[in-house]
This record gives structure tokens, C-alpha cells and sequence, in this order.
């Protein structure tokens, strides 16, 4: 028997990394982090010179990029998690992931990437429209929130950064505004998700609510 998916959706900042892999250690699932995927399209292009407008060349890079419980590979090699993180990488990320031609060759990747690891047992896969595209037959799908200044708070603190708060908060203004209105899969929920404001809620509590959810899934045999 296959196992469970989990899809938990959001805007950076509102938790999902931390959420998704604390549910993922506490099931004993494999933790995708599919924005991975696209931060490292972003990191090729803005070393090689590739323009962050030109979806074919774009594309090219894409088709270089795999994806494992491990997080994201470029021609079969690990990419280290903080050259994924900076303000950068992160803004051409957005740009690069708003391009339809990136989407579709990585749609396949994750998609496939979460089958493997269903068949492993089960998986919670991260992102910002999973419930809505990649996978909108997972067995649960949770988006998660909060507010603009709480997102940007804890992601300075996440990446040692808080000097530099202001930047970080302008970036992710910028970051939402990008993935909520461009055309190809928008950031949005799923209309069968459940939704979570975490802003004043602790990683603690918002943990628990979602393996509340998913132990009630997995009871009833998904």
C-alpha cells in the first residue's frame, strides 16, 4: 500500500520548512522541499550569466535540477541549503519561477520525486502551489500564513540576518506580490485546504495541529 501525501503551502516566512519537516520526522515520512528546486534554477542562472527573463535558456537549466529528500541537485550533485538562501537567489527565484517553461519541465520533477517517496511510505511535500497543481490529489493539504512583519522577523532570525530586516522584509513584499500575481500557478490555497494563521502560534502548536490532521487521515487508511 502506497502511503500518505502531505502538501503544505504558503508564503516565505510563514513556516512551512520548519512545519514540513517536523511532521516528516514525526511520521517518518520524506520531506520534499520543492522551492528548493526552483532556488536552485536561480543560483545556475545567476552564476552562468543566464537571463532571468529567457525561459528556454531557463528551461535548459531546469532540466539540470533534480530533487530528493536531500533537497535539490544540479547534474546529480547536492546544492548546499545556504547558497539557496540569500536575498539573491532568492528574488531570481521568484522572477525564474513565474516563467511557465521553468514550471513545466519541474512540475515532472517534483511530481516524480514525490511518487518515490510515496512508495517509500509517505511523503510532506513544501511549496507554494502544491495543493493547487503538483499534487492536487494529496491526502492532505495545509496552507500556512501569517503576517508580512512576523514572516520577515523570523526569516532574519532563521538566516542570522536580522541587521538586516528591512531588506529582508522589502524582499519578501516584493516575493509575494510576484507569486500571487503572476499568471502561471499563483500562490493561493487549495479550496480543499486547511488553512493555518500561524502568526501568533508557536512551531510547537502549529506542528501538532497538522499531525492531529494527518493521524486522522492515516486511521481512517487515507
Amino acid at each position: 500500500m502506497e502511503g500518505v501525501l502531505i502538501a503544505i503551502d504558503g508564503p516565505a516566512g510563514s513556516g512551512k520548512s520548519s512545519v514540513a519537516q517536523a511532521v516528516a520526522d514525526e511520521l517518518g515520512f520524506v520531506n520534499l522541499n520543492t522551492g528548493a528546486a526552483y532556488r536552485a534554477v536561480a543560483l545556475v542562472a545567476l552564476q552562468d550569466g543566464v537571463d532571468l527573463d529567457d525561459g528556454a535558456a531557463l528551461a535548459d537549466v531546469s532540466r539540470r535540477v533534480s530533487l530528493d529528500a536531500q533537497g535539490a541537485r544540479v547534474d546529480g550533485a547536492p546544492v548546499p541549503e545556504d547558497e539557496l538562501r540569500t536575498p539573491e537567489v532568492s528574488a531570481a527565484a521568484s522572477t525564474a519561477s513565474a516563467r511557465p517553461e521553468v514550471r513545466a519541465v519541474l512540475l515532472d520533477v517534483q511530481r516524480e520525486a514525490a511518487r518515490r517517496a510515496r512508495r517509500e511510505g509517505g511523503a510532506v511535500v513544501e511549496g507554494r502551489d502544491i495543493g493547487t497543481v503538483v499534487l492536487p490529489d494529496a491526502d492532505l493539504k495545509v496552507y500556512l500564513s501569517a503576517a508580512p512583519e512576523e514572516r520577515a522577523r523570523r526569516r532574519a532570525h532563521q538566516t542570522g540576518r536580522e541587521a538586516e530586516l528591512d531588506r529582508i522584509r522589502e524582499a519578501m513584499r516584493q516575493r509575494d506580490r510576484q507569486d500571487s500575481e503572476r499568471e502561471t500557478s499563483p500562490l493561493k490555497p487549495a479550496p480543499d485546504a486547511v488553512i493555518l494563521d500561524t502568526t501568533t502560534l508557536s512551531l510547537e502548536v502549529v506542528v501538532s495541529r497538522v499531525l492531529e490532521l494527518a493521524h486522522g487521515l492515516i486511521e481512517k487508511g487515507a
